[in-house]
């Protein structure tokens, strides 16, 4: 039986260059190393179309080549379309070839998926085992009823989902990810900020239950079967996740470590813990230097927290270089709208202080979300200042994205604010939900107000960070976001002053050269 597990083409995210836009595909190396332990006399291939820059053309003659028995896609929302894209051409090439979905669009669009008529089966939350027991059963379609984990289409043409399949318990279990199925050396290739990229990720699942946010419900726990799930944080162990880091130093390389953990920094043991053994290791130079850097997403009061057990320090002294924190709204009550906690603006402005008094070499990347219903110009405004009045290096603005199986999603519906439903929009930088007061190119407008009307704060700010900062890299990455944010300004500006009565905003996804070749 010969599977493919694919990542298809796709453009790249208007902040992002070619050379770190595209991180080693983690979920499918995980999968692929399950299957492969488990069952050994199938053949795994994983191919990721971006990391090798092959076009659809080049793609399609691939799996013309060969015959697949199982095509494996795991999405996110807005690359979703691009996934169906290469069921649909495998279904054409192989009719008998079996498509397997997963990842957290298609767990969460469940009848929209199996009405695309090209997936025959969709894998929901945590993929290993589910994976496996469905390979191990393929061409018994009635025994998929008993597999828990699966959602697929009946005989009576009706969605058939079935049970929620409980959480691995002990992620030590996992074997390594199956990085010897791609050439790890395409990630980062000619990046100066991060070089020799790897994906990684030490823990699953989420403290908190942000209604923006899907990742901690596909890892979460169940509290009645399918409807209803509660946060669950389940962490590796620091010596595993730390031979990890070893492992994939040594024998594949990587100096840059991408940590997906939806929060690095929401356990202290851990945290301590492998920071300690980074320490004691020969990652670290005979003069205390780290030979590796790491980029993760943190929570701000987990940030204070760490610093006031030392904690924090440990994890810059191993190569803590970046980080994003989710600031999203500057006033507690929107906070508790979004279903946020313990993350007020004090705390969060402590968290950044933290950084650049004690840590400036780390480069501190905040997130705000408007477009919430009630939004109008002035908290627009209101939020353009709110990167100034934290003190955060650079600042991501993102519109309010309702990504299905969200809460936000639920209520955007509800109340019919959503006004864009091309999926290829929902790329948490082109609006698609309008407010009770603003349309969706006035929500546009947000990025060309802030980048091209700077203040007298914004203007020291950059020339700080971009000629004066004593951290190169802190320089060469502030450069690419300023530079990369004010041409998508620049162009937000041109649009509304020569097609006014557009009303569709514009994605400005970059489209790579190699994308149809």
């Amino acid at each position: 039986m010969r599977i493919i597990l694919l990542r298809p083409p796709r453009y790249v995210w208007p902040f992002n260059s070619e050379t770190s836009a595209f991180w080693p595909p983690l979920g499918l190396l995980c999968l692929a190393a399950a299957v492969r332990r488990e069952l050994p006399e199938l053949d795994v291939q994983v191919w990721d179309a971006p990391g090798r820059k092959l076009g659809w053309r080049t793609l399609t003659q691939k799996l013309a080549a060969q015959r697949i028995d199982v095509l494996g896609i795991g999405e996110e929302t807005v690359s979703a379309h691009e996934a169906l894209r290469a069921a649909r051409i495998v279904k054409q090439l192989h009719p008998e070839c079996i498509v397997v979905a997963g990842g957290v669009y298609f767990a969460h669009a469940i009848d929209r998926t199996l009405n695309a008529k090209c997936v025959d089966v969709i894998v929901r939350s945590e993929g290993e085992a589910t994976l496996v027991e469905l390979l191990r059963h393929l061409y018994n379609r009635r025994r998929w009823r008993t597999i828990p984990g699966l959602a697929f289409q009946g005989t009576d043409g009706e969605p058939v989902v079935t049970p929620h399949r409980p959480l691995i318990r002990d992620l030590d279990t996992l074997p390594f990810p199956a990085y010897e199925l791609i050439d790890p050396h395409h990630y980062g290739q000619g990046s100066r900020n991060h070089p020799n990229l790897a994906s990684i990720e030490h823990s699953r699942g989420c403290v908190d239950s942000c209604s923006f946010c899907v990742l901690w419900k596909h890892m979460g726990e169940t509290v009645n079967g399918n409807s209803s799930f509660r946060p669950r944080l389940r962490t590796k162990s620091a010596e595993r996740s730390f031979d990890e880091v070893r492992w994939l130093y040594r024998w594949f390389g990587r100096r840059t470590f991408g940590w997906v953990d939806p929060t690095f920094n929401a356990s202290p043991p851990w945290s301590d813990a492998w920071a300690e053994r980074m320490l004691a290791s020969d990652l670290m130079s005979p003069g205390g230097q780290p030979k590796t850097l790491h980029t993760a997403w943190l929570r701000a009061d987990c940030v204070v927290r760490d610093e006031s057990q030392g904690i924090l320090a440990k994890l810059v002294r191993a190569g803590l270089r970046q980080v994003m924190i989710g600031v999203e709204r500057d006033d507690p009550a929107e906070l508790s709208a979004l279903n946020k906690h313990n993350n007020d603006p004090d705390v969060c402005r402590e968290a950044f202080a933290i950084f650049r008094e004690r840590y400036p070499r780390v480069y501190t990347i905040g997130t705000v979300i408007f477009g919430l219903p009630g939004d109008t110009l002035d908290d627009l405004q209101r939020l353009r200042a709110c990167q100034y009045d934290m003190n955060m290096d650079y600042s991501f603005v993102l519109p309010l994205t309702p990504n299905p199986g969200t809460a936000t999603a639920t209520e955007a519906v509800r109340g019919g604010y959503v006004a864009n439903k091309d999926l290829s929009s929902y790329n948490f930088h082109t609006p698609v939900c309008t407010t009770d007061t603003l349309n969706l190119r006035q929500l546009e407008s947000m990025y060309w107000r802030i980048l091209l009307a700077p203040s007298r704060r914004q203007i020291q700010r950059a020339l700080r960070l971009t000629l004066f900062d004593r951290d190169q890299r802190k320089r060469r990455v502030h450069r690419a976001l300023l530079y990369r944010g004010t041409s998508i300004a620049v162009r937000s500006l041109l649009r509304a002053v020569l097609h006014p009565r557009d009303r569709c905003p514009a994605h400005y996804w970059r489209k790579p050269s190699w994308y149809d070749k």
